[in-house]
């Protein structure tokens, strides 16, 4: 196991977030022993209730709450798509075209039918939460 690829494969740690920790210039790739021993660690202690919940108790309750509701929207196109949705007013409508021309406009890519279809789902997340939140 040498690169980020080859330890994703056999890790419990998603291949993104190693791919992150490269990118931040916390582990190499190829991956040297400092970093394996590193990453065992991390591997341990990964998902741990307790360890979440120190971490998430240092944000604001608004911070946590926007977290969790994102937490399964894994891209940043996606999550930009959610939050146009759950903070546009109510009563006006945000039609969908508009988001599609935003996010390539932001993002600078072609968004395919996959990903269209992506955003309907979001948008029916979105709307949902807000209609809970609406009849608390």
């Amino acid at each position: 196991m040498n690169t980020i690829r080859e330890y994703a494969a056999v890790s419990s740690i998603p291949r993104r977030i190693l791919f992150h920790l490269n990118r931040k210039g916390i582990i190499q790739d190829p991956l040297c022993s400092d970093d394996l021993i590193g990453l065992q660690l991390l591997e341990r202690i990964w998902g741990n209730r307790e360890v979440l919940r120190a971490q998430l108790c240092r944000l604001a309750m608004k911070t946590r709450l926007s977290l969790i509701r994102t937490a399964a929207i894994s891209t940043k196109w996606e999550r930009y798509a959610y939050s146009r949705y759950r903070n546009h007013e109510p009563g006006k409508k945000l039609p969908l075209q508009q988001v599609i021309e935003e996010i390539e406009t932001t993002f600078s890519f072609r968004l395919d039918d996959q990903h269209i279809k992506r955003i309907y789902r979001i948008r029916n997340q979105a709307q949902v939460a807000n209609y809970r939140e609406k009849n608390r």
